[in-house]
């Protein structure tokens, strides 16, 4: 969601996130329908797995906020999908003064997941996110973020020395290899999207042919679009209009039933390459879960 949902006066959270949901839902169904979703193919027949990313804290966004930032990244010709929150930026900006955000820029609203450091319980907290292309000086901005996480290494090395001794050090970093190709083998949402995540976390590729994307699309516009029912009597909710209402939520249930496939399906494919004696990037994985359409 952009900046000009967030001006005027606050709104409550409740309404907040509801709208949220209706704007992502609407961005997702656009690309969908455009045919630029990220997890469909290209004409190589290949998904794009490039990560959304926070370019200082090196959070990888997954589920429908991966979906939604690669939508953004795409609709606006970034070549990367490298964000920052808007107080990231600020606080470059206070190293380096010709680091900010270009004027009329608008930022990209998102809810995520963070722990309370008080209570330890898990919450909602909606963040505004810039793409690093939206910025003056980007380049300076990169170099600011890698600084920033050679500061955090250092200060997590300093740590350990104090449990392990003065001459720990970390571990060398290993070249990071191609992850596996994943073959889709369902056209479920929720199938069709954990492989996809699956390819994106482990570093892949997600091969689809143009018959599955085409079923996949309608099913997940289907669903996305569902219309809700009252769940003592099994009958159609209207809203004000007199027609049947959709939940605008559906997106975010089929995004974390697809992150806990995900998880199975980056699990049988480690477990088929230890089986196997290949490396991980060497396997395709048409045999994963899922086969079902």
């Amino acid at each position: 969601m952009s900046d000009e949902f967030e001006s005027g006066e606050p709104r409550d959270p409740r309404e907040e996130a509801f709208l949220n949901a209706l704007h992502q839902r609407k961005v997702i169904a656009d690309a969908i329908k455009a045919g630029t979703l990220s997890c469909l193919p290209g004409e190589d027949g290949y998904a794009d797995t490039q990560p959304a990313v926070n370019l200082v804290n090196g959070t990888f966004y997954h589920g429908t906020n991966l979906l939604y930032l690669k939508a953004h990244q795409k609709d606006n010709g970034y070549s990367t999908a490298e964000y920052l929150t808007a107080a990231q930026i600020d606080k470059a900006r206070q190293d380096n003064p010709e680091i900010f955000i270009r004027k009329g820029e608008k930022g990209v609203s998102l809810y995520v997941s963070e722990k309370n450091e008080e209570t330890g319980e898990w919450g909602e907290k909606q963040i505004r996110l810039f793409n690093v292309a939206q910025t003056h000086k980007p380049n300076d901005l990169k170099i600011w973020a890698e600084q920033k996480q050679e500061e955090k290494l250092q200060e997590k090395l300093e740590y350990l020395r104090t449990q392990y001794g003065s001459r720990y050090e970390l571990p060398e970093a290993k070249p990071k290899e191609p992850g596996p190709e994943v073959a889709c083998s369902s056209t479920d949402p929720v199938k069709y999207l954990g492989q996809y995540l699956a390819a994106v976390s482990m570093g892949g590729q997600y091969k689809v042919s143009q018959e599955q994307a085409s079923e996949f699309s309608q099913k997940m516009v289907d669903t996305m679009y569902e219309k809700m029912r009252d769940k003592k009597t099994n009958e159609f909710v209207f809203g004000r209009t007199g027609e049947p209402v959709s939940n605008p939520f559906k997106l975010s249930e089929i995004s974390r039933e697809a992150s806990v496939f995900c998880k199975e399906v980056i699990r049988d494919i480690r477990m088929d390459a230890r089986k196997q004696g290949n490396p991980e990037h060497k396997l395709d994985q048409q045999q994963s879960r899922g086969h079902s359409m």
